[in-house]
């Protein structure tokens, strides 16, 4: 089995231990600092110039411009790797933004450049970044028309479609010769939501659109909001008791019962600073008490107001547990909520993918790890859903998380010692399982899901998507599309000197 380098990477995936500079200049040159231009060069650092030189967390060197999309100035960071991926040059990855949490500035976690890759972040209207102090102008709307026209346009500038609005393309923006043949699109949670809808709306319009990578993206309003469960304020699991696999799951739906559904005016939790919430009493004593189960968590937040699910906002007005005329102002009414989500959904979007050429040859990889981000159910609905709408209603070739070949690689590389059992769930300690799933499978039980995921305690978390991103560019640049490949396609860097 071919590795990664071990030294490079261990030095690239802890670069805590690392004495490397945030980015690098031409070697050789020590051009007169230009703090404020966008470009950390060889004098600057991050902290004489951190508008320019991002934290050692991050290895690209990165370069700002703006585009035009749909009358708002976008804010686009290109990042360029330390080396090229391949002798031709580097894939293009670009980073869907999120939708309903805020993004401090351009996306560098994960560190693609990292990889070889080419990152492509950007910024929605009305953000800035803290580093460069660039900013998108316009009004931001969570994920609505606008945004998905926006990730739209971001795709077509990566794939080299469309220049920023000086006239200059991406192949004159980089130190490395960008393959805008070999484009990606990685979004993780609410940020997928959008990203989906893009691909369903505007797919003829990718040429170069070679992947897309969804990590733990909710997929209807029920799951955005956290309904069938979320992660405490310590960390534990609270699962909504009348949710349950599969009596209450559909592909295109999650169906909870609202009958006990109340409203405590006066209840606060560290995961908002807006009172009250609702609740189901399960012991019918007319407040929140031991047992009750109460809808709090990261609730999705829009334009000043909070945003349940259409039919649990429906269901405090039906039922009279929040009368509209003591309606909180920073809660969604019904006709909001409807209103709202009507766009920030997934089921629908499918197969309108079959009609495209574009889209159609496009592949699709689900990372998920044991314990999700945000959502609790073991049966992992949101994979679920996605999975069902991109392979069967689509009829893409989708992959359930990296082939263990990459995950290996990167852990080897990074120092931590791993199983190759599939399917196990890994003991307390230094020791990892990780699955080996081949794409276009399934479980027979999605109640069975977790022995396709991945262990997500510790440094897996974070080098498990990476692995992700490798596969698929490699994938991409190699034409090979297999099941299951059993081994990393290339070594990176490459073992000779690069030009």
């Amino acid at each position: 089995m071919r590795r990664f380098q071990t030294l490079t990477l261990l030095c690239l995936f802890a670069l805590a231990s690392c004495s490397l500079p945030a980015r690098s200049s031409t070697p050789g040159l020590q051009p007169a600092s230009h703090c404020g231009d966008g470009v950390c060069s060889a004098n600057e650092s991050a902290a004489a110039c951190p508008q320019d030189c991002l934290t050692a967390t991050f290895s690209g060197k990165i370069r700002t411009t703006l585009i035009s999309s749909e009358g708002s100035d976008i804010a686009v960071m290109v990042a360029t790797p330390r080396a090229r991926r391949y002798p031709e040059g580097a894939g293009i990855v670009v980073v869907a933004s999120p939708i309903f949490t805020p993004n401090d500035g351009f996306i560098t976690d994960p560190d693609l450049t990292s990889l070889g890759l080419i990152q492509v972040s950007y910024l929605w209207p009305g953000e800035i970044d803290p580093h460069t102090g660039a900013r998108s102008t316009g009004t931001f709307d969570y994920g609505g028309e606008h945004s998905v026209n926006i990730l739209r346009d971001v795709i077509r500038f990566a794939a080299n479609r469309i220049p920023d609005k000086s006239g200059r393309y991406i192949v004159s923006m980089t130190s490395v010769p960008p393959l805008v043949s070999e484009v990606g699109i990685y979004a993780f949670a609410d940020a997928g939501i959008a990203a989906v809808r893009a691909l369903s709306l505007y797919g003829s319009q990718y040429q170069g659109l070679q992947y897309f990578i969804g990590r733990e993206v909710p997929t209807v309003d029920t799951l955005s909001a956290l309904e069938t469960g979320y992660y405490g304020a310590a960390g534990q699991p609270i699962p909504n008791p009348f949710y349950a696999y599969p009596a209450n799951f559909n592909t295109s739906s999650i169906t909870l019962n609202y009958t006990n559904l109340r409203w405590d005016p006066t209840y606060t939790s560290s995961f908002s600073k807006f009172a009250g919430r609702p609740y189901l009493d399960l012991d019918g004593n007319g407040k929140i008490s031991a047992g009750d189960f109460i809808f709090d968590g990261q609730v999705p937040f829009m334009d000043g107001k909070r945003y349940y699910s259409t039919a649990l906002t429906q269901a405090l007005a039906s039922n009279g547990a929040l009368p509209l005329s003591a309606w909180p102002a920073d809660l969604a009414t019904p006709q909001e909520a409807a209103q709202a989500w009507q766009i920030r959904q997934t089921p629908g979007l499918f197969e309108t993918m079959q009609d495209d050429a574009i889209v159609q040859n496009l592949k699709v990889m689900l990372v998920f790890a044991q314990a999700d981000h945000a959502l609790v159910a073991p049966d992992k609905p949101h994979i679920h859903q996605l999975y069902q709408g991109f392979e069967f209603e689509a009829r893409l070739w989708v992959r359930l998380n990296p082939d263990r070949s990459y995950v290996e690689a990167l852990l080897d590389a990074a120092g931590v010692s791993f199983s190759g059992t599939p399917g196990v769930t890994p003991t307390p300690g230094p020791n990892l399982a990780f699955p080996d799933n081949p794409a276009n499978t399934q479980p027979s039980d999605w109640s069975q899901i977790g022995a396709y995921a991945y262990p997500g305690e510790g440094r897996a978390g974070s080098l498990v998507p990476l692995a992700a991103v490798a596969e698929m560019a490699d994938r991409a640049h190699s034409g090979d599309w297999d099941n299951n490949i059993g081994q990393v396609l290339y070594t990176y860097p490459a073992p000779t000197s690069q030009p």
